[in-house]
């Protein structure tokens, strides 16, 4: 199965492929996969249609990253900013026949720091680390629109 996009001519076209028992253990499971590639700068989103075929989205982040997610919410890591990401739909709503529309709703700007991974804590706030090498990791905590060094504060809070 393959699916190839047009989405940007600046940037390669993306093709997916994927084994013969994907697609039905997707339909199965009543599960869609996001995914993001910093080499080609996008977050992909991968599912099954009502027609049992490989359905695909993309959009283009400068050097999308980290990707967090729960049912109702998508946080990216890009190269400047984290985004939030929100669903809009109500429950048993569709759009174009899809059950999910995530639409972009607040965008933290961090500057060029190469944040890896993006995650939320138990308190709902979000935490973005990036890894400069290997040998040091730095974790920030952000806070409204603050941006505090985590080893000052108890991520777990």
């Amino acid at each position: 199965m393959q699916q190839q996009s047009t989405a940007s001519t600046s940037s390669p076209p993306l093709e997916v492929f994927c084994s013969r028992q994907f697609l039905e253990w997707l339909h199965e499971q009543q599960i869609s996969i996001a995914f993001t590639t910093y080499q080609t700068s996008r977050l992909c989103l991968i599912g099954v249609n009502s027609e049992g075929n490989l359905s695909g989205f993309e959009r283009l982040f400068d050097r999308a990253m980290g990707l967090y997610a729960t049912s109702e919410r998508l946080y990216l890591s890009t190269k400047y900013q984290i985004w939030q990401s929100d669903n809009v739909l109500n429950p048993e709503q569709l759009y174009n026949g899809y059950d999910k529309l995530y639409i972009p709703r607040i965008g933290y700007t961090t500057g060029d720091i190469d944040i890896h991974d993006v995650a939320v804590n138990s308190s709902g706030k979000v935490i973005s680390c990036y890894a400069p090498n290997l040998r040091v990791k730095f974790c920030l905590l952000l806070v409204g629109w603050d941006v505090l060094p985590a080893s000052l504060l108890d991520l777990n809070a």
